[in-house]
């Protein structure tokens, strides 16, 4: 029989120390190590099913139907390390073990089990906030923040000093030509920085534009814009031209630019029109008809296939297909885009003031 004194033991129990040791660091590095391979696994979870759960809502909307909305409230996740280790000895004549022993083994079980709270997106601030329009705040800052403003004007503003922008083309609403006019020069003034929203600190709220009318080679743009308006034009050597802004049908007697702005439910039924439905539902009567779309609903497209479709930006199954925004649309990923965000703000305002969640899922093996 061998003695744990034997020279070849104790090289093993050296052995067993070095392999406990390292077991023992790798837990002291387990928090760092679920925080690697975990948050952003979390955080495209969450990014991709609120993608969903919106584009659900549209197509809700398009079918006439109620949608409900769950936020996630926090997500909790406990981690456990359990290690183990194991030595085989022989004991007697060593033909009879030798090469059939494992000296030594050593395990690791790395266990995740999340916790996630949902709360449930109602109440009268959430509905508020939906289909209340949109602040001059949130538009000057959209506008002078993002490299394409263009999108931005043409999807949140609806009339500009009686420069009207209809969702719509009903029969008894045409498309004023203007208003392309109005978005092509704000978007080329604010892409030269000669065109900058400015927060008046006297006034809560208040945000007034100045542009920069020095600039020998956008006189012409400038001048063009206030006649547009209907606001009087600078002589030729003013330096700055400072216009109020304000929500209003029509700030010209003021010598401003009243605009009248969308809400986010007015953007989800501008994309609910969009919706591609089969034809026999429209038959049936199952889906909502819609007159044809403005400018901002134009080139936007929710795509329909009867099978799991491939290379989409997100898609959503529903009855016996699936509705969904194709990864090469730009145009509607980006509407889609802009809605996302402030209905999450919309969101954000409705849950502010919870009571708590109403729905927590243990997640767990």
């Amino acid at each position: 029989m061998k003695s744990l004194l034997d020279p070849a033991c104790a090289g093993h129990k050296w052995l067993l120390a070095g392999v406990l040791g390292a077991l023992l660091a790798g837990c002291t590095v387990a928090g760092p190590s679920a925080v690697r391979n975990g948050r952003l696994a979390y955080n495209q979870a969450i990014t991709e099913t609120d993608n969903q759960q919106m584009l659900m809502g549209v197509v809700h909307s398009r079918y006439d139907e109620t949608t409900t909305l769950l936020a996630v409230a926090s997500v909790t996740a406990n981690v456990r390390v359990t290690t183990s280790t194991g030595i085989e000895l022989g004991f007697g004549d060593s033909d009879n073990y030798a090469g059939s022993l494992v000296p030594f083994s050593a395990g690791a079980v790395y266990e995740e089990n999340p916790t996630i709270s949902y709360v449930p997106v109602a109440g009268a601030k959430y509905a508020g906030q939906l289909f209340s329009p949109v602040r001059v705040a949130v538009l000057a800052e959209l506008t002078g923040t993002l490299a394409e403003s263009d999108y931005i004007f043409t999807a949140l503003i609806a009339s500009a000093n009686g420069i009207r922008n209809p969702d719509f083309q009903y029969a008894s609403v045409a498309p004023d030509p203007h208003f392309e006019r109005f978005v092509t020069l704000m978007t080329t003034l604010t892409q030269a920085h000669r065109l900058h929203w400015v927060m008046d600190g006297s006034k809560d709220g208040a945000h007034s534009l100045v542009i920069e009318h020095f600039a020998p080679e956008l006189t012409a743009e400038v001048s063009e814009l206030l006649s547009l308006l209907g606001l009087p034009v600078p002589p030729p050597d003013a330096t700055q031209v400072v216009v109020p802004v304000f929500l209003a049908l029509n700030g010209r007697e003021s010598g401003g630019i009243g605009l009248t702005t969308r809400s986010v439910g007015n953007l989800v039924e501008i994309l609910a029109a969009a919706v591609e439905v089969p034809e026999d539902d429209m038959r049936r009567g199952i889906a909502a008809p819609y007159p044809p779309p403005g400018l901002a609903g134009q080139h936007l497209r929710v795509r329909y296939s009867d099978d799991k479709p491939s290379g989409a930006a997100v898609a959503v199954p529903y009855r016996d297909g699936w509705y969904y925004i194709d990864e090469t649309d730009r145009p509607t990923k980006r509407f889609f885009r802009l809605l996302s965000a402030l209905w999450s703000v919309s969101m954000a305002e409705g849950t502010a003031h919870a009571a708590g969640p109403v729905l927590t899922v243990p997640v767990s093996r």
